[in-house]
């Protein structure tokens, strides 16, 4: 299991970690119905698991969009080079689904199962889906559930290591704008939020660079000193760090 597999199973404990046996049921039942569906269809079963997933992922009940996300993650684990081939079938639903207007479970299932499938294709391809995950993702940041910032703070991390050149400008701004995010929740209530943030603080500091344009002032000057005021107070190491690598 690779470490963005572990970071997605390492959940904040506010979730429960067994699910009820009503629920059990329903999960076994949703994909022994695609199991029948697929041996009923010999011809290119994993296409016609993405198809059945689609169809799930904007049926009117909030529980088979859940499980139609989960079912994603599943393929993606188990068959990655399969998703490359279906990318941007799969990245529309898991976006489709990240938008969710009902159901916190859906929103949470596709970020989870999008930080898998971002691991798999190396951010790769990903096209104009880069934009409205990340704007997605930093509004999620805030959200009054601990497993939603969870998810949230660790899907922010990875698109900071492949915004690339093409998307620098835009995820900047981005970061620029969740700055004062990152800074509260180092704080957050729950542990293991903290501790995702922290990581997610790490990969967006590069972005967070002060532009040198103006070479007369000062390096006192050119620093940010709200941020160094509340870095030095709450989380030392970290400034140690930005000023290490120079960012700060």
């Amino acid at each position: 299991m690779d470490q963005t597999q572990r970071s997605i199973m390492d959940q904040p404990r506010s979730l429960p970690t067994t699910q009820p046996k009503k629920k059990r049921t329903s999960v076994m039942s949703f994909f022994s119905k695609v199991s029948w569906k697929l041996r009923s269809q010999k011809r290119e079963p994993l296409k016609n698991v993405f198809f059945i997933l689609a169809e799930r992922a904007r049926d009117p009940s909030a529980k088979k969009r859940h499980l139609a996300m989960r079912g994603l993650g599943t393929v993606a684990c188990e068959n990655p080079d399969k998703v490359r081939k279906y990318k941007k079938m799969v990245l529309d639903l898991l976006v489709h689904g990240l938008y969710d207007p009902m159901s916190y479970e859906v929103i949470h299932e596709s970020m989870k199962t999008l930080t898998i499938i971002l691991g798999k294709i190396q951010g790769k391809g990903l096209g104009s889906f880069f934009i409205d995950i990340t704007l997605q993702t930093r509004t999620l940041l805030d959200d009054e559930n601990d497993s939603l910032r969870y998810s949230a703070f660790v899907l922010f991390g990875q698109l900071a290591a492949f915004a690339g050149w093409k998307w620098k400008k835009f995820f900047t701004n981005q970061v620029k704008q969740t700055e004062m995010s990152l800074l509260i929740h180092l704080r957050d209530r729950n542990p293991q939020v903290a501790k995702a943030c922290k990581t997610a603080f790490r990969a967006c500091s590069p972005y967070l660079r002060q532009r040198k344009e103006h070479s007369f002032q000062g390096e006192e000057d050119q620093r940010n000193p709200k941020l160094c005021r509340q870095l030095s107070h709450y989380h030392p190491e970290l400034l140690q760090y930005f000023y290490a690598n120079k960012i700060l």
